[in-house]
């Protein structure tokens, strides 16, 4: 497969995670787009790339396919831009949200460039130096998305394909997946905070309970993956949480609501029982 030149609009995390992993597998990245300066000792770790602040103006340092990774917010006004800078573009655009369907791109689209939306499902960091084992979910023209499975595969990453109108809701349970993961930590930390045990010594404590129930659910599924008092239908155990969380109302509340989706699993898992309903009820 013949690797396209390639050119990043957004130097944030995920752009200087694509500028690294393309330039370690041998894609060439003709030109990166930042809205601020670039610091000198990082622009000398990519000598063949031309560095520049602002948005392109000159085609010939376009390259073949164009990646946009930018906030959300912000890819409406790259594309229209795009689409006042150059009347034809014969190019392969790409942006990287969640959230937004290819049809953000519609401006560049009818200027005569291919267009597609590439997400990565992944957190990234500014230590993300591969894409090995990396979901993404991609929809837009069907020869851009040929291309872009052609590129994931070489870099060990997969792909799966959605439609415009999914991408919204995907985003939203990767949010849950992932950005609440974090919510949860937090949890977590306060409720033993609450038992005057540090944060540290309390998540380094169930830090191996989250990574084996992320272990269960991976090979038993969701329903068979749920342990627990509620799964038992201990009510006992559940009136006493209850009772120690009521100085934290807040942490209480998020208790209570996750417990009637635990309910809910516990129930599909087993069937309804007495018991299950007295601790919905409970925490209801």
């Amino acid at each position: 497969m013949s690797k396209p030149r390639i050119s990043i609009i957004g130097l944030g995390r995920v752009g200087t995670a694509l500028l690294h992993v393309f330039n370690e597998k041998g894609y060439p990245v003709i030109s990166v787009y930042n809205h601020s300066e670039i610091e000198e000792g990082f622009k000398k770790q990519y000598p063949n790339t031309l560095f520049s602040v602002g948005q392109p103006k000159d085609l010939d340092n376009l390259g073949d396919l164009i990646f946009i990774s930018v906030s959300d917010d912000a890819i409406s006004s790259i594309a229209e831009e795009l689409a006042d800078q150059f009347p034809k573009l014969r190019r392969k655009v790409v942006h990287l949200s969640g959230t937004h369907s290819s049809q953000i791109l519609n401006p560049i689209k009818k200027n005569g460039a291919n267009v597609a939306s590439f997400h990565p499902m992944q957190a990234i960091t500014p230590k993300t130096k591969s894409f090995e084992g990396t979901w993404f979910d991609m929809e837009g023209d069907k020869v851009l998305l040929e291309e872009l499975e052609n590129i994931s595969h070489d870099l060990k990453a997969k792909t799966f394909r959605v439609d415009a109108d999914a991408k919204p809701l995907l985003h939203a349970s990767a949010v849950v997946a992932s950005n609440y993961l974090v919510v949860l930590s937090d949890m977590v930390a306060k409720i033993s905070a609450e038992a005057n045990i540090p944060e540290a010594t309390a998540l380094n404590a169930l830090k191996p309970l989250m990574e084996n129930t992320i272990e269960n659910i991976n090979t038993l599924g969701v329903t068979d993956a749920l342990t627990g008092p509620i799964a038992r239908g201990d009510l006992e155990t559940v009136k006493q949480h209850l009772k120690s969380l009521d100085s934290a109302p807040e942490v209480l509340s998020l208790y209570k609501t996750l417990g009637i989706e635990a309910v809910k699993i516990a129930e599909r898992k087993s069937g309804s029982s007495q018991s299950l309903q007295e601790i919905k009820k409970l925490l209801s």
